[in-house]
């Protein structure tokens, strides 16, 4: 195994911290070597609320990740979300010799830095400038001009920036859990990179990562990203509806929406009785599935409506969007997806992360979109770096490719014992077993 073939993802959010150990292997494939996915309550709709809690999170993933993988975590690269981060389409001209030339890398890197040239405010930071598409003398839609004849080269590229005051403090709640931010990926394109197929990308897609504080929006068109948002709403909001809604604790609502949330209550049986022990009351309080899920379709519907929202831009009126891709733990919950098709009068599946080889048991899964696609962009578009010190013993268990690899019993416990199943989870499992 070669140190340098190592990069390290880490996605911190509003409910979990996951931290992946990513390698390449000689045919050019991306596996995981190790994985570690602990809880967290320091974050409040996808930025830092309480640093130590942040910081205690992100070691304690970074630790288990490490002892799966067998090696030394020394540098990350950081997911980032939240409202604060902002983008836009522009086009630049390229400043080069007059006269008619072959574009070479160096127009390239040109066209690259005349993007990012824009006038920041004192409190913005540019986090990404992704090429879409070059024009050459008056001709549109060249996606790779390296090596064509041209006297003017203009470029569109999508640009990304965030506040630095939030950037500023989730790097130092990183950096106070002993590792290096090398770089901060954005996770709406991380996630976009971790689940959309190459169709979607080319024809027209919405990506949507229901995340626990935080929804990120991307939107895909001729191969490139058009647009991408972030609302802060995710699932901690729907388990604090519950909360609210039935005056009981947020661990308690949490554990209701999970083992019996629906935002289809139409198809959930009035006799199906739960039993909550409401803080404002003395004795148990009986309720049905029904009720649950006439509080999870409220808030799904705002979900949506903001969704749309989002998507009512100028640049987007002309593109096409009837594809809707959902991912993130979010997304999971019964009967979402019946009310998208009903809202949205599109295409929409719900998706789990591809493109990652070694997938421990468990992980394959909407919740884990995010850290991949950091790994992942982190390996196709950012500079060869070695994000490792030393390997340490080889872990007992290898995941050269296989999508069947578990990852050791103790950091397996942390994912089973903080992520309940839910009923159709395991009667899915029994019914896999019995095949």
């Amino acid at each position: 195994m070669l140190q340098e073939d190592f990069r390290v993802a880490i996605d911190i959010g509003t409910t979990k911290v996951c931290t992946i150990v990513a390698r390449k292997r000689a045919d050019h494939r991306v596996e995981v070597a190790g994985i570690g996915f602990v809880p967290c309550n320091g974050m409040s709709k996808g930025m830092v609320a309480d640093s130590a809690a942040v910081t205690a999170a992100v070691k304690e993933s970074v630790a288990l990740a490490s002892a799966e993988a067998g090696v030394e975590i020394n540098t990350v690269y950081a997911g980032l979300t939240g409202s604060h981060v902002e983008s836009k389409n522009r086009w630049v001209s390229v400043p080069r010799p007059d006269g008619v030339r072959t574009v070479t890398d160096l127009d390239i890197s040109a066209a690259k830095k005349a993007s990012g040239a824009v006038d920041l405010a004192d409190d913005r930071k540019l986090l990404h400038v992704i090429p879409r598409s070059y024009a050459l003398d008056g001709l549109y839609g060249i996606r790779n001009p390296l090596g064509m004849h041209t006297g003017e080269l203009h470029v569109e590229s999508h640009v990304i920036t965030g506040s630095i005051s939030k950037i500023t403090e989730l790097r130092n709640a990183v950096s106070d859990a002993g590792v290096r931010v090398s770089s901060m990926v954005v996770e709406p394109v991380a996630s976009a990179d971790a689940v959309l197929t190459a169709d979607e990308r080319e024809e027209g897609a919405v990506l949507v990562d229901v995340g626990g504080g935080t929804s990120d929006i991307a939107v895909y068109h001729d191969g490139a990203v058009v647009h991408t948002a972030v609302i802060p709403v995710g699932g901690w909001q729907f388990s604090n509806d519950l909360s609210i809604a039935f005056a009981i604790g947020f661990d308690e609502a949490e554990k209701l929406k999970i083992e019996h949330g629906t935002a289809a209550p139409e198809l959930a049986g009035m006799k199906e009785e739960i039993t909550l022990n409401p803080t404002t009351m003395d004795v148990p309080l009986t309720i049905t599935k029904r009720e649950v899920g006439q509080v999870l379709k409220e808030r799904t519907s705002e979900l949506f409506r903001m969704i749309m929202l989002k998507l009512d831009e100028p640049h987007l009126a002309d593109i096409p969007t009837e594809r809707i891709v959902f991912t993130g733990g979010g997304a999971k919950l019964d009967g979402f997806l019946n009310i998208a098709k009903l809202l949205f009068q599109r295409k929409v599946r719900l998706a789990t992360p591809r493109g990652l080889d070694g997938m421990p048991k468990g992980t394959n899964d909407p919740s884990y979109s995010a850290a991949a696609g950091i790994a992942l962009w982190g390996m196709r578009n950012l500079p060869v770096e070695n994000h490792i010190g030393q390997l340490k013993n080889a872990p007992a268990t290898s995941v050269s490719g296989n999508s069947d690899a578990t990852m050791k019993p103790g950091a397996l416990s942390v994912i089973r014992g903080w992520l309940p199943k839910r009923d159709s989870d395991a009667k899915r499992e029994k019914e896999t077993a019995g095949a």
